[in-house]
């Protein structure tokens, strides 16, 4: 991440973290009163269940026929009593059948069965009390609907280790509305709290991601030093070769700046435009393992020296590769002198086989040889080295490449010969190779095909 990028990275974050917290703090405080309600029916059920059988147990001890015959006065005023504390609208017994032995509210359902009534029929198999908060809208409970929601319970009513019937009782309900001031506190916590928590988490993420920023700051321009430093050594290396090879002189130059425009005209990705020109830079470095006698030899090569001369591709390869930058052209270095018909050397390699970085470079390092004097030539003029690169298309060169050449006019060409001479390519190389250079990488060398 470049250092100007962080302003914006850490608003975009704060942005985006910002309205996800208040989401989540919204749902959750929706969610919370929510849950305190349903705790609060719960635990008013539970208390409830409990207020009945804790009676039940110490009064329902009688014959339910006595009930039915209305022989137990004195269980019915106490029945009185707990309806009077306990919010009652509703004490109902029931026999085995199914069948109303005593009501509180409406005597006249006394004697009736009801054996529809699942929650009573559930009881009595069973032998497990049910509670229930729904609306009295049974049939045996015409009389009840004035009171709205209500609160349904059944216990078993157990003698002699059986279940002999069942007791029904409705109490009323209180007011546990989602809104009450104790669930609005719920809710404003719940939304302030991960608010709260968010600005400051983000402010200590805001703090720890200027530090990593300052620190990556520092980090690329030492390693933008490291880069030139690094691009430095290669030109005093190539300017090294050069003067002890007078035949080259400028040769390197020349052959980068318009390997740069072939390459660019080829749509060349990113990383090999890195490789074509370390390695066009680098072509002959290997020329340093090979003895003055024939590398500076006025004359023809024999053959053995020939053999001798053209171990400076391998040579160079064993240079470059182990070395971080430098490793990058090897491909150039080492199969600059392949022929696309498979003839050249110092592999036989041809075709697409070979990296199409050392074939744009081999077309290159040609017609520069071609354009320039040497001791046993004179230069060829534009028109002869074209022709020549034409006539090679095929066998020596990538059809692709050569087509891409011809496309470029003398004009071009001399332009760019003239801007070498006359500037340099130091800052081209460095423009290339920058966006590759840019960003510190474990080892550049993976870059390599």
């Amino acid at each position: 991440m470049r250092h100007f990028d962080a302003p914006e990275l850490l608003r975009s974050f704060f942005r985006r973290s910002f309205w996800l917290t208040l989401c989540f703090a919204a749902l959750l405080a929706v969610a919370l009163p929510l849950l305190r309600h349903a705790q609060a029916i719960a635990e008013y059920k539970q208390d409830s269940l409990a207020i009945a059988r804790k009676f039940l147990a110490k009064e329902l001890d009688f014959d339910l026929r006595d009930m039915l015959a209305r022989k137990n006065d004195p269980l019915i005023e106490r029945i009185n009593i707990f309806m009077d504390y306990s919010n009652l609208v509703e004490f109902r017994i029931w026999d085995r059948s199914a069948r109303v032995v005593y009501s509180f509210a409406d005597p006249l359902v006394v004697g009736k069965r009801f054996p529809d009534d699942h929650e009573l029929l559930e009881t009595l198999t069973t032998g497990q009390p049910s509670t229930e908060i729904d609306e009295a809208d049974k049939l045996e409970n015409h009389n009840l609907r004035e009171y709205g929601t209500l609160l349904e319970m059944y216990v078993p009513v157990i003698s002699g280790g059986r279940i002999v019937g069942a007791v029904e009782l409705y109490r009323k309900v209180p007011p546990l509305g989602i809104l009450n001031t104790q669930n609005l506190i719920y809710a404003l916590g719940a939304l302030l709290l991960p608010l709260l928590l968010h600005v400051f988490f983000y402010g200590q993420f805001k703090l720890a991601s200027l530090k990593l920023v300052h620190s990556g700051v520092q980090l690329q321009q030492a390693y933008s030093s490291l880069v030139k430093t690094s691009l430095d050594s290669i030109r005093s290396m190539v300017n090294a070769l050069e003067m002890r090879d007078t035949e080259t002189q400028e040769h390197s130059e020349q052959v980068v700046a318009m390997a740069v425009l072939i390459g660019h005209q080829m749509g060349l990705s990113t990383d090999d435009m890195a490789r074509l020109v370390i390695g066009a830079y680098l072509h002959d470095v290997g020329k340093i393992g090979v003895p003055d006698a024939i590398l500076l030899k006025p004359g023809p090569l024999n053959a053995a020296e020939r053999a001798i001369m053209e171990t400076h591709v391998t040579k160079g390869r064993d240079i470059v590769e182990g070395v971080e930058f430098l490793c990058l052209g090897a491909d150039v270095v080492h199969y600059h002198h392949e022929r696309w018909d498979g003839t050249g050397y110092a592999t036989g390699l041809a075709g697409e086989n070979i990296p199409l970085t050392a074939r744009i470079f081999a077309l290159v390092d040609v017609f520069d040889a071609l354009m320039s004097k040497r001791p046993y030539k004179e230069p060829f003029t534009f028109k002869q080295s074209r022709e020549i690169i034409r006539q090679g298309s095929g066998t020596h060169f990538d059809p692709r490449v050569v087509d891409v050449f011809l496309s470029l006019s003398e004009r071009e060409l001399n332009d760019l010969r003239a801007e070498v001479q006359r500037k340099g390519i130091h800052d081209l190389v460095r423009q290339v190779t920058g966006a590759i250079f840019g960003t510190p990488k474990t080892n550049m060398c993976d870059l390599k095909d």
